[in-house]
């Protein structure tokens, strides 16, 4: 069975939300997930968007649909003070964690999320970063060497690069095969799409 890339921004609220959505989508459709945070600043250049809270008009409308959304799913959910902020060290934490420990790292990764968006933490100061990582028994010393080694600086780069030749110019995006999938709110249709390709190829 093909899987599903999972592409998002650490400072991403929709991305937030789909990622406290992930576990119930892989049960009920058996499909692999693959997370691959990326830097949506990168995206933004290349697409001429800005951070939803900062446009005219559309900023109000978005503060109010996050909560929202965050409600309509039980998820818990606050504006940070600092959002959005840019996320370079918890991603390159994510993929040099995941170079030897994949579930723990998504396991990291819910926590930077509800860090952020549902305990207030500043997942823009390092040491927060370092502290979360505590958790799984992740030495923050190590950590910190790591963040600051250019193997991971260049990997980030490089998942941010394919991320947007891909297609993806939002968080979180989702790609099946060659389907493309934006949103949150899209993870009922990507789930429809995968049963019905396993229906016509099955």
């Amino acid at each position: 069975m093909s899987e599903v890339t999972f592409y998002f921004d650490f400072s991403s609220p929709y991305g937030y939300l789909a990622a406290e959505r992930i576990d119930a989508f892989v049960d009920r459709t058996g499909i692999t997930v693959n997370w691959r945070p990326f830097m949506i600043g990168a995206a933004f250049k290349q697409t001429g968007q800005s951070p939803l809270l900062s446009q005219p008009i559309r900023g109000d409308y978005f503060k109010r649909d996050m909560e929202r959304c965050a409600k309509s799913q039980n998820t818990p959910f606050h504006i940070p003070a600092n959002f959005p902020y840019s996320a370079l060290t918890p991603t390159r934490a994510f993929y040099w964690i995941a170079s030897t420990k994949p579930a723990t790292a998504i396991k990291f990764a819910k926590d930077i999320y509800r860090g952020y968006f549902a305990d207030g933490l500043d997942m823009s100061d390092p040491e927060t970063v370092f502290a979360t990582a505590t958790r799984h028994s992740i030495d923050a010393g190590d950590l910190r060497r790591a963040v600051e080694n250019p193997k991971w600086k260049q990997h980030v780069r490089k998942v941010t690069d394919e991320a947007i030749a891909h297609g993806a110019f939002g968080s979180p995006f989702f790609f099946y095969e060659d389907e493309a999938f934006f949103g949150n709110d899209r993870l009922e249709q990507l789930e429809h799409w995968i049963k019905l390709h396993n229906q016509t190829n099955g």
